[in-house]
């Protein structure tokens, strides 16, 4: 539909998407705090502290895929037979459809799953300050591992926000299936070009100059590598799903 893009529709498809998942939420945090619970006790275990690096090793086992799983849970409504008609009718643009998810599941989910766990990290340190000899400690959050966890989720989303809105039959399986071979082609074509550029030397020679020339072109390509995997799986997806998105509203 032809129409300017405007804000206060993303946010009415945000809370419309928050009130109809509202059950699938419910379960989903419920289960996901026991889990994240019974990490932290663990982690209380032997030296009576939860550090920052246990707590972002344990949120990112959880915050990534529960994430991933919300884009589909959102998107489960465009392939119901049933339902897909009304959802296809509402008032909002494809750019504003797409605005409105990637935000939902990538920045809101991202603060709010970040407070959730740690307001359950304090929680099982109150418990266990009360029944141990564990002193209460404020949670550290921020960590190397916490930022690794939100730049792969953040990396792979628009993926899989493609697949959840591209595939109708076993999207999951499909859209991981998608990662994988956009990760054994990227393998194999940075091989093919780093051959190409060193075919003249002999890289293990031994020689101390070869090798410092191998470290530095090894640097290189990670920079490169690092680059494509950016411009790939995120702009390059958005605008696959944005698409995708027009297709399914026309047809």
């Amino acid at each position: 539909m032809n129409q300017p893009f405007n804000f206060k529709r993303i946010g009415l498809s945000i809370y419309r998407d928050v009130v109809l998942l509202r059950n699938t939420i419910v379960t989903a945090l419920l289960v996901s705090g026991g889990l994240l619970f019974i990490g932290f006790l663990f982690s209380l275990w032997g030296d009576r502290l939860v550090t920052a690096s246990e707590f972002g090793g344990l949120f990112g086992k959880i915050y990534v895929p529960l994430g991933l799983l919300f884009v589909f849970s959102i998107f489960k409504e465009a392939h119901d037979k049933k339902a897909n008609h009304f959802y296809f009718a509402l008032p909002l643009s494809p750019l504003e459809r797409l605005t409105a998810t990637w935000f939902a599941t990538s920045v809101l989910y991202t603060l709010f799953f970040t407070l959730f766990a740690f307001f359950v990290g304090q929680l099982a340190i109150l418990l266990a300050s009360l029944l141990s000899k564990t002193s209460f400690h404020g949670l550290s959050i921020f960590s190397e591992s916490y930022g690794q966890s939100v730049k792969f989720y953040m990396l792979v989303q628009p993926l899989f926000l493609l697949g959840a809105i591209g595939f109708t039959k076993n999207r999951i399986g499909k859209t991981l299936l998608l990662l994988l071979l956009a990760f054994f082609s990227f393998f194999i074509y940075n091989g093919i070009l780093f051959s190409m550029f060193n075919m003249g030397y002999d890289m293990f020679s031994g020689d101390s100059s070869v090798s410092a020339a191998f470290d530095s072109t090894s640097a290189d390509f990670e920079i490169i590598g690092k680059w494509f995997w950016f411009i790939i799986l995120g702009p390059v997806m958005l605008i696959a799903a944005y698409f995708k998105l027009i297709e399914k509203e026309v047809y």
